[in-house]
């Protein structure tokens, strides 16, 4: 995992692999997923980007690539804030005909204080 965080927004880069080395099946599975991330913070609770989730499949050799883009706003309701978040994803790869081409998300979230925070930040050395 790397992400960096800037005055203008964000970016980074989530990567992991998946395998399994026994279950319940006797088929093998192995895929590697990537997750760039890009976020701009527009001001007025605004943020605009892209985070799309990626995949190769070792054992079919086939990917899974989308294209991503999504605005948020956050608000406060009450007391809690909130997060409204529109994203939509093109496939450009897919791995196969039954797989998806578009994909339209919206998401609403509650925005919660964060319990490992402060370890967080003194891990990284920021106030």
């Amino acid at each position: 995992m790397r992400l960096s965080i800037e005055k203008w927004g964000l970016y980074g880069i989530f990567p992991s692999h998946q395998w399994n080395v026994s279950g319940w099946s006797d088929e093998s599975f192995s895929t590697t997923q990537f997750q760039p991330v890009l976020t701009f913070i527009l001001g007025d609770g605004w943020t605009a980007g892209s985070s799309p989730i990626g995949f190769y499949n070792w054992e079919s050799s086939e990917w899974t690539i989308p294209i991503n883009l999504n605005a948020s706003k956050t608000v406060v309701l009450g007391k809690t804030p909130w997060k409204f978040q529109l994203e939509s994803n093109y496939y450009v790869e897919q791995p196969d005909a039954f797989g998806p081409q578009w994909m339209i998300g919206f998401n609403i979230s509650p925005v919660v204080n964060n319990p490992f925070q402060k370890g967080f930040n003194r891990l990284i050395g920021a106030n």
